[in-house]
């Protein structure tokens, strides 16, 4: 056996690799809303926002210390006589003791950029800080601020240590105007702070108090919603899952179980509850057709069979058979072969037109005018008036022929075609087919358009041309009216009419 090859139609196809796993609808609920609880703190981290917004408030606190050191340090050096005095080694203990407080580090430099305090004490690294582009901003008359970059020390300090860790510091300064009297516009030095705001994880853990209650509430809010979403999703689906398996093993009474289900508070699961239960009753109505067609076949192919099976024993075992009762055998037998062509052809019809017509555009107008073309004695009157309606020409033809003939089959002399006048009526048109016959009699109208009912058998009918016409009037949308009395029988069709 040679291995099968791909298109060679041996075997299932296989399925389409998913990389998404397989799980239940209450699992995707309960993750999805899982994942929405965390995406605002993962938009927070991922997206910088907390950095910048650790960043603002550390700069908004170091302006505010440089506001009330400016005017600290301008009444400082200003003698009670309004004098400026020199600044006194005093200020660094009080630099100092800011530094241990707020973790801000300070200096305060004079109008030519030298420093003359800082909160170092006597370790300073430098004492001209002219070189710096925020002091001179500073002294220039305007706020200096710059964004820096430093270096993670080398032991990373835990997350609870009082010591920053971002990886960048920001420095503030802001000019220091004389206290002096008459010279209140005069920049006679600036105050420079710098600090290293809180890294995200480390204001996280900070928070974590606070942060985990209401992660702990959020997250229990969180499991209850994606369980009762479930329950109200999956309640429903479930109960569909049970009655397509029921119509799957043969049970077709399931509809009003699923129409209970279209009572779900989910719209997508309601429609799709109403459609399966409109697909079950439709199936059951398929099948209910079905075995009442079969029963109809076979009744009206056991006759002609019957005969056929008997003609065939009589010639064969009579061999010595008179040759005119042979010949009268074989012509019954030959007119039973011709009404079982008619019955296939006209179930072969009448399974056509059980297919839908794909809303093909067809004008009833021009299709009544044709009428006169195969039908020359038939008179048809306002073909203008009917308009157009979607659906198959052909099988629209079939209806008209059908119904012309049956009334030729059945009535002496006159046949006639009309639109219906009232072609606009609740968005409909329509025909009517009109004959001056005896009529047709209460007990008879009653199953005229059944399958296989005839009063015309003698002469070949079958009893399908009329359940044809309303099958395929049925399938347009549309319905068929008998009126019927003695010297006038007139059916009456309606279609909808096309939109324009």
């Amino acid at each position: 056996m040679s291995p099968s090859t791909p298109g060679s139609g041996s075997g299932p196809e296989p399925r389409e690799r998913n990389l998404l796993p397989e799980l239940s609808l209450r699992t995707w609920l309960l993750g999805s809303h899982l994942l929405v609880l965390l995406l605002p703190l993962l938009a927070l981290i991922g997206t910088g926002a907390l950095a910048m917004d650790l960043r603002r408030q550390t700069r908004i606190d170091l302006e505010h210390q440089a506001d009330v050191l400016t005017v600290l340090v301008a009444q400082m050096l200003a003698n009670p006589g309004g004098e400026q005095r020199p600044l006194q080694p005093r200020f660094d203990p009080l630099l100092i003791a800011i530094r241990d407080r707020t973790l801000a580090s300070v200096r305060i430099v004079d109008a030519n950029a030298q420093v003359l305090a800082s909160s170092s004490g006597d370790q300073l690294d430098e004492h001209d800080m002219s070189h710096d582009a925020v002091v001179n901003t500073a002294l220039s008359g305007q706020t200096g601020i710059a964004t820096r970059d430093r270096d993670r020390p080398r032991h990373g300090e835990p997350l609870s240590s009082p010591s920053r860790r971002a990886r960048v510091r920001l420095f503030i300064a802001k000019p220091i105007y004389s206290a002096q009297p008459g010279r209140e516009h005069e920049i006679i030095g600036a105050v420079l702070l710098s600090r290293t705001p809180r890294e995200e994880l480390q204001a996280l853990y900070h928070m974590s108090p606070r942060l985990v209650l209401g992660l702990l509430a959020a997250l229990l809010l969180t499991i209850v919603l994606a369980v009762f979403a479930g329950r109200l999703a999956t309640r429903s689906l479930e109960s569909l899952a049970d009655a397509a398996r029921r119509i799957t093993h043969g049970s077709g009474s399931e509809g009003a179980k699923l129409m209970r289900s279209a009572g779900s508070h989910v719209d997508e699961v309601r429609a799709l509850a109403t459609a399966t239960a409109a697909m079950a009753e439709q199936l059951q109505s398929r099948v209910e057709y079905i075995n009442e067609f079969a029963g109809n076949v076979a009744h009206e192919f056991r006759t002609p069979i019957a005969t056929l099976r008997g003609t065939a024993e009589l010639i064969r075992d009579d061999e010595d058979m008179a040759t005119e009762q042979r010949r009268r055998f074989l012509d019954n037998a030959l007119e039973e072969l011709e009404r079982l062509e008619r019955l296939v052809d006209g179930l072969l019809a009448l399974a056509r037109a059980e297919q839908p017509h794909g809303g093909a555009r067809c004008s009833l107008s021009e299709l009544l005018a044709s009428v006169p073309g195969r039908w020359p004695e038939v008179s048809v009157t306002g073909a203008e008036q009917a308009g157009s309606v979607e659906g198959s020409a052909a099988q629209l033809a079939s209806v008209l022929d059908n119904l012309i003939d049956n009334a030729y089959a059945h009535v002496g002399d006159e046949v006639r075609v009309q639109a219906n006048a009232l072609a606009a009526r609740d968005g409909r048109t329509g025909f009517e087919i009109i004959d001056d016959g005896p009529g047709i009699s209460v007990a008879n109208q009653a199953q005229i358009f059944d399958r296989f009912f005839t009063t015309n058998r003698e002469h070949g009918g079958t009893g399908l041309g009329l359940a044809l016409v309303r099958r395929i009037v049925e399938t347009h949308g549309g319905t068929i009216e008998l009126e019927s009395a003695p010297g006038r029988t007139c059916m009456r069709v309606w279609l909808p009419l096309a939109d324009d």
